[in-house]
């Protein structure tokens, strides 16, 4: 079967998450690449069409509103994205990649909204694992440990670049963390 590699995640609330799917292989020159292609795609949702539908989880997919399975962009519960991890090709584990799209989610929410928001207990664990700080950290805590960690991970540095953008997202969650306490 044709991997089906997810180019991204996105969080979009409730446990929902929104996969971009690569689908390189459809506009492919070979045919039988192409309809490899389209039978994984097939494949895999008429798998989670099927499990959907099973009794004991029938309620609580019942009420699925941002349920989608249609084209290279996927709408899917937490728990589905679970029971059908091995059908994808990830970049990273699943459970991180989850983290990192909340860790995102929070980000632009706290961008978009100028007044002080809730952090969610997940995204707060993620930032302090990011920063080994203990949940009694101090602003001057955040911030020698920031410009230590900053030196190790920016590109200038030789380090990379999306290390040093979660790393950058890890700290304004914290500082807006800081901010509410």
């Amino acid at each position: 079967m044709y991997p089906l590699r997810v180019k991204n995640i996105y969080a979009v609330g409730n446990d929902y998450y929104t996969l971009h799917i690569e689908d390189h292989g459809v506009n492919s020159r070979n045919r039988e690449v192409r309809q490899s292609v389209k039978e994984a795609f097939a494949a895999l949702r008429k798998a989670i069409n099927a499990y959907r539908l099973r009794p004991e989880y029938a309620e609580l997919y019942q009420i699925d509103e941002r349920y989608s399975v249609k084209g290279n962009y996927w709408c899917l519960h937490k728990h589905l994205l679970l029971h059908f991890a091995s059908w994808f090709t990830l970049s990273a584990p699943l459970e991180t990649l989850l983290q990192e799209a909340t860790l995102r989610a929070e980000q632009q929410y706290y961008n978009f909204h100028a007044e002080p928001y809730r952090i969610s207990q997940a995204g707060l664990e993620h930032a302090l694992h990011i920063f080994e700080l203990q949940q009694g950290f101090t602003s001057e805590d955040l911030k020698q440990r920031y410009r230590q960690l900053a030196k190790s991970y920016h590109p200038d540095t030789g380090g990379d670049e999306a290390s040093f953008k979660k790393l950058q997202n890890a700290y304004t969650l914290l500082q807006a963390y800081r901010a509410t306490r």
